[in-house]
């Protein structure tokens, strides 16, 4: 049997380079992926580089329960009320998962600001990239009901270009399941 002789000066830089490597890794964690990803920013460098607004997340809060809120001439018990924060300068999607024909009554409303939003649909399934959209508009408020021409994600997409977060609250009545922010 051959044995391998690694010299000892070898070895040394093989283990001063793990340590460094070791180090090096550490401190990449603490002074840039921690404050980015988790908002925890224990050398400061994250909030100096702002990496800490990185790591705010759209809100997202889901209240269940039977509310009644007058629509014209009658009163429409919402089903779910969600209350969502878009960032500022940001966007995100909040979905649901509607089948063919269901119908989706909604009512949306800011705090105030205006927000460009596209409110679509993408069929089950699909991996062409085809979507529909039902309404387009820069709009505060929004509110009807709309039914599903085919079984897949439908819901809206906001993009806010305010320097303010804006909060949304959507109110929804139908059968789907939540997906939530996207």
């Amino acid at each position: 049997m051959n044995e391998v002789n690694i010299p000892v000066q070898s070895l040394k830089t093989i283990i001063i380079s793990s340590v460094i490597a070791s180090l090096s890794a550490f401190f990449v964690l603490i002074a840039f992926i921690a404050p980015a990803e988790y908002g925890i920013d224990p050398t400061g460098l994250g909030k100096r580089l702002g990496l800490m607004a990185l790591a705010q997340k759209p809100e997202a809060t889901i209240k269940k329960s039977i509310m009644q809120c007058p629509t014209g001439a009658q009163a429409v018990n919402w089903q779910d009320i969600v209350v969502i924060t878009v960032p500022a300068h940001s966007e995100l999607e909040y979905k649901f998962f509607i089948a063919a024909d269901e119908l989706l009554n909604y009512e949306w409303s800011t705090d105030g600001a205006m927000l460009y939003f596209d409110f679509h649909g993408e069929p089950k399934g699909d991996t062409t990239g085809y979507f529909k959209s039902y309404q387009i508009s820069t709009l505060s408020k929004a509110a009807g009901s709309e039914k599903m021409p085919f079984t897949g994600s439908h819901g809206w997409y906001w993009k806010n270009k305010t320097a303010e977060n804006v909060r949304i609250t959507l109110k929804t009545r139908g059968q789907y399941k939540i997906k939530g922010l996207m």
